[in-house]
C-alpha cells in the first residue's frame, strides 16, 4: 500500500481486500479522520482492477461503537459550513461503501452501536460472530438515525427499523438474521472468517462485469425515488448534532451520567 493511513489499515491478498477499523481503544468509534481515511480508501480502492472484493473488519473488542461522541460534541464549535462538511462527508462514506464497484463483506464481532450498524448495512453482505450485540442506540443521546437510515430500509422493515430507532434497545445476532441486517452468524470468528473466504471465492469466479452490473442494477431498483431525500440528510444531521438536545446528550454520555431530559 503507497497509503499510510493513521486510523485503518488495509490488507492485500490476491483480488480480496481487507480493511480494517483501527481504533480499537475507542472501538473504532467513527470521528472525521477515520471517515476521510475509509472514504479515501474506497476513491483508491475504485481504479484498482485487480482488487474485485472488500472485506471490513474491526480490531480490538467490536467492530465500531457508532459516532466517537467527543467529535459529535465538539461540533458546537464549528462554524455552519464547517459542521455542514463534515456531515456531508459522513454521508459520502456510506455511499462510497455502497457504490463500490467491489463486493464488498463485513465481518463483524462484538459491539455494532449507531454508524456501525449504517457501515454494516452499506456493504453487500455482512456476517457476525454470535457474541455480537447490535444498538440504533442514537436516541439515547438525543441524535437521530440520519445518514445511516436510508441503508439499513435497505435491509430491514420500515415497521421493524422504527422500533429499533424508537427504543435504542440491544438486539443479538439471531435478531439482526432475522430483521436481514446480517446474512448469517457463526459460533467463532475463525468460522466466520472461513465462511467469508470460501464464498468469495465462489463470487469471484462469476464475471467481473456481471457482477458489477448485477450489483448496481439492484441498489439502483432497491434506493429508488431516494437521492433527493438523501441530499437533505446532511444539513439534517449538522442541524441536529449541534442543538441543545444532542449536545447534552453527548455530555451526558462521556460524563458517564443520565441526560437531563
Amino acid at each position: 500500500m503507497e497509503i499510510n493511513y493513521q486510523n485503518i489499515e488495509v490488507e492485500l491478498d490476491g483480488s480480496v481486500a481487507t480493511l480494517w477499523l483501527s481504533r480499537p481503544e475507542v472501538h473504532n468509534a467513527l470521528n472525521a479522520e477515520m471517515i476521510r481515511e475509509i472514504s479515501g480508501f474506497f476513491l483508491w480502492a475504485e481504479d484498482k482492477l485487480e482488487i474485485q472484493a472488500v472485506v471490513v473488519m474491526g480490531r480490538g473488542k467490536s467492530f465500531c461503537a457508532g459516532a466517537d461522541l467527543q467529535w459529535m460534541k465538539d461540533a458546537i464549535n464549528l462554524d455552519r459550513d464547517e459542521n455542514l462538511k463534515e456531515s456531508e462527508e459522513l454521508s459520502s462514506m456510506f455511499k462510497s461503501v455502497f457504490e463500490s464497484s467491489k463486493i464488498v463483506v463485513a465481518a463483524i464481532h462484538g459491539n455494532v452501536y449507531g454508524g456501525g450498524n449504517g457501515l454494516a448495512a452499506a456493504c453487500d453482505l455482512a456476517f457476525s460472530t454470535t457474541d455480537a450485540r447490535f444498538s440504533l442506540s442514537e436516541m439515547k443521546i438525543g441524535m437521530a438515525a440520519a445518514s445511516i437510515t436510508p441503508y439499513l430500509l435497505n435491509k430491514i422493515r420500515a415497521s421493524e427499523l422504527k422500533e429499533l430507532i424508537f427504543t435504542a434497545r440491544i438486539f443479538n445476532s439471531d435478531e439482526a438474521v432475522r430483521y436481514g441486517l446480517i446474512n448469517q452468524t457463526f459460533p467463532t470468528k475463525e468460522v466466520m472468517d472461513s465462511h467469508v473466504a470460501g464464498l468469495l471465492k465462489q463470487i469471484l469466479a462469476n464475471g467481473r462485469q456481471a457482477l458489477i452490473a448485477s450489483k448496481q442494477l439492484i441498489n439502483k431498483i432497491a434506493m429508488q425515488g431516494s437521492p433527493e431525500i438523501m441530499a437533505q440528510i446532511p444539513g439534517m444531521l449538522a442541524k441536529i448534532r449541534v442543538s441543545a438536545e444532542a449536545q447534552e446528550g453527548f455530555a451526558a454520555f462521556l460524563e458517564k451520567r443520565t441526560p437531563k431530559w
